[in-house]
């Protein structure tokens, strides 16, 4: 059994056990824990882009300087659009973070390049994320008008799911031609398990454990085998260490924004979102980077 193999299979186990865990645990500490695992692991696993796009490149003081300058500027210019242009910006960082979740999945495969494997990618992403807002649409929709400041219907979601699932459908009888039967009905199998899972858990908890252990996990796994070789206690160690700070600091910011928005439950959430658009953006261009390596 190849390792990418078995550490989705100990996801499975792993999501059902978060939704186990669910049914177990009061509302609020579960509300707690989901916010936790964003903010530590979630933003986590973009802790190290500076050293993988340093990697393998031999820069001056001055252009990483540059480099990092640029950086943090990205994230600052894509946290502010969303109080300035919500409706685009929001729409862009649901693309980019589709086709980033696509990416990051299918990578294992080592699917050819063409415009038609980023569709099928973007539509992937992109299918699971409408998934979730449409499933809980009575959750999703009022933390998206509060956002926005305007009144999106469930209709604003559906159509846009129909298209991209219709997307993936016919992209996907291309793209994953060359793959074994036995790998798409495998495929096939994960996105019922994660529809399970979204159905069956709230949309906090629901996104809780689709971004940590189905994207985030594996994107570490990718990362430590690109920085260290191989994955090992020791190259895990080193890894977290790396991150330890940036870890830190997304606690810090959690735990001031909470004091500070904590009876204003709208403008925390819209921060929140604001906050993993800004630094999904560079992220999504450093990992891109990474599998085209």
């Amino acid at each position: 059994m190849s390792e990418k193999l078995y550490l989705y299979n100990i996801i499975m186990v792993l999501s059902f056990f978060a939704l186990w865990l669910s049914i177990q645990i009061p509302e609020d500490l579960e509300v707690a824990i989901g916010y936790f695992l964003i903010l530590t692991i979630g933003v986590g696993h973009g802790a190290n882009d500076l050293k993988i796009y340093f990697n393998s490149r031999k820069l001056s003081l001055k252009k990483t300087i540059v480099f990092v300058t640029i950086y943090a500027l990205i994230v600052l210019i894509g946290f502010a659009l969303f109080f300035f242009v919500p409706e685009i910006i929001l729409t862009v960082f649901l693309l980019i973070s589709g086709y980033h979740f696509g990416q990051e999945h299918f990578e294992k495969y080592k699917l050819n390049t063409s415009w038609l494997t980023h569709v099928f990618l973007l539509s992937y992403g992109f299918s699971i994320i409408l998934t979730l807002l449409v499933l809980h649409h009575e959750e999703s929709l009022p933390i998206i008008n509060d956002l926005l400041n305007v009144s999106v219907s469930y209709t604003s979601l559906l159509y846009p799911l129909i298209a991209s699932v219709a997307l993936l459908a016919l992209s996907s009888l291309k793209v994953m031609q060359p793959l074994l039967w036995k790998t798409i009905a495998r495929e096939l199998f994960y996105l019922v398990l994660i529809y399970v899972l979204f159905q069956s858990a709230s949309l906090l908890w629901g996104f809780a454990i689709y971004f940590i252990l189905w994207h985030s996990v594996p994107s570490i796994h990718s990362q430590i085998v690109f920085l260290e070789g191989t994955v090992s206690n020791f190259s895990v160690k080193k890894y977290i260490l790396n991150s330890l700070l940036y870890w830190i600091a997304a606690l810090i910011f959690l735990s001031l924004l909470y004091y500070f928005l904590k009876e204003y439950t709208s403008l925390f959430l819209s921060t929140i979102i604001a906050f993993l658009g800004g630094i999904t953006f560079p992220h999504v261009i450093v990992m891109n980077q990474l599998h085209k390596k």
